[in-house]
């Protein structure tokens, strides 16, 4: 029973995380003909869709590997089914999640996981000679596009509701103007990973031009004027703009979080973290670096006092191993050397465990009911190697932001 409890304390002391996405790999395309040779020309948008949703990168058909592998898309395709949108007959497609991921490390692409950014959009329309903050329950067109277009590109997309917390908050000029104390204050609630401020202004017909900012970083970071914003402005036709926006926003996002494959996958890393006080602290971290898109496999190696050393396989490079772990605030890099080796200690049953990153977690995973350590291995028992290779030490603070362990 303590054990359970112990267990169910530290899934309870979970850091928030970002969203998770589900429908990376479907894709659902129009069918303007019932000829094999229409069907053929929708599998491959289908599978560009995906491409682009999973690398992070909008010209990832411009890869020569990519390029080759879209005029043979039916080996990818694992589902479909015929449907119907608005109207217009269409192919819903799901691929192969594996063979994806061998089409981008062949490719020497990115890979972007299911756990992703959730981005908060401030945005005011300026029609009319009146400028306006959409909200989420506004049924707004241009607002809709967007969040149409974020799912397009697999980044989870959401507008601030609008109740009396958020308009006492937050003017119509703070968004305009870009001031970013009020911005910050009023996103607090949402604890968005990024943070995108839209100023619309309709022309006439369906034209539209759009100055946009996008703050990458956690909210604390942006009250802290820590973030600086990439900024863009796109016009034209609303449709296609909007699409140049989210696009550019998606890339931004990617280039940050997708991790790079094609490297040394056997590549193995001792991890060492410092001040770790309690059960809660361990399941936590230990969740986080398991969490991270680099890392195919970790495994407890050694306890000492309140450190302990973790033995991680990567699917990517140490560098960007080393840069997702650093975004997490509560891990502060210790630059000195360790004073002494750390060595074997027994360890409360069940405490320690091996995790397999490999595979994507189910969303049934973070279940209290799902998690068994009955069969666990314990520390110090049948682990065959050591890493030869020490990454740097970290400290280890609850007092730190996790708005952005991703």
């Amino acid at each position: 029973m303590l054990r359970i409890a112990l267990l169910f304390l530290a899934l309870l002391a979970l850091p928030l995380k970002a969203a998770t996405v589900t429908n990376l790999y479907q894709a659902q395309v129009a069918l303007p003909d019932t000829d094999r040779q229409s069907e053929q020309v929708a599998r491959k948008q289908a599978l560009e869709q995906v491409l682009i949703k999973v690398s992070g990168q909008s010209n990832i058909v411009e890869n020569e590997v990519v390029a080759k592998a879209l005029g043979s898309s039916n080996q990818y395709v694992s589902q479909f089914s015929y449907a119907n949108r608005d109207g217009q007959r269409t192919l819903l497609l799901t691929f192969d999640r594996s063979r994806i991921r061998t089409l981008l490390t062949q490719a020497n692409s990115t890979f972007w996981s299911e756990q992703r950014p959730s981005v908060l959009v401030w945005l005011v329309e300026d029609a009319n000679r009146s400028r306006n903050i959409i909200w989420d329950q506004s049924n707004n067109d241009l607002a809709k596009l967007i969040q149409t277009e974020g799912d397009r590109r697999g980044v989870p997309v959401m507008m601030p509701i609008g109740d009396f917390e958020d308009v006492t908050a937050i003017s119509t000029p703070d968004i305009w103007g870009g001031f970013v104390q009020p911005i910050a204050t009023a996103s607090q609630r949402y604890q968005p990973q990024a943070v995108l401020v839209v100023r619309a202004r309709k022309q006439d017909g369906e034209q539209v031009a759009l100055n946009w900012q996008l703050y990458s970083g956690n909210v604390e970071q942006l009250a802290r004027n820590q973030v600086t914003p990439s900024e863009g402005r796109n016009s034209g036709e609303t449709v296609t703009t909007v699409g140049q926006m989210v696009d550019s926003m998606a890339d931004i996002l990617g280039a940050k979080y997708a991790v790079p494959l094609g490297g040394d996958a056997s590549g193995q890393l001792a991890v060492v973290v410092e001040n770790i006080q309690s059960s809660q602290d361990f399941f936590t971290l230990e969740r986080l670096i398991t969490n991270l898109t680099s890392v195919a496999a970790v495994n407890a190696y050694r306890i000492q006092g309140d450190r302990v050393e973790f033995t991680v396989q990567l699917l990517s490079t140490e560098d960007v191993f080393q840069r997702e772990l650093s975004q997490d605030s509560r891990l502060s890099a210790v630059t000195a050397p360790l004073g002494e080796t750390l060595e074997s200690a027994p360890q409360p049953e069940g405490l320690i465990r091996a995790t397999d990153a490999s595979q994507p977690a189910s969303p049934e995973a973070d279940s209290p009911a799902d998690v068994d350590v009955s069969g666990t291995e314990q520390l110090g028992s049948d682990i065959e190697t050591k890493p030869a290779k020490q990454a740097t030490v970290f400290s280890w603070s609850t007092t730190g932001s996790s708005a952005v362990a991703l």
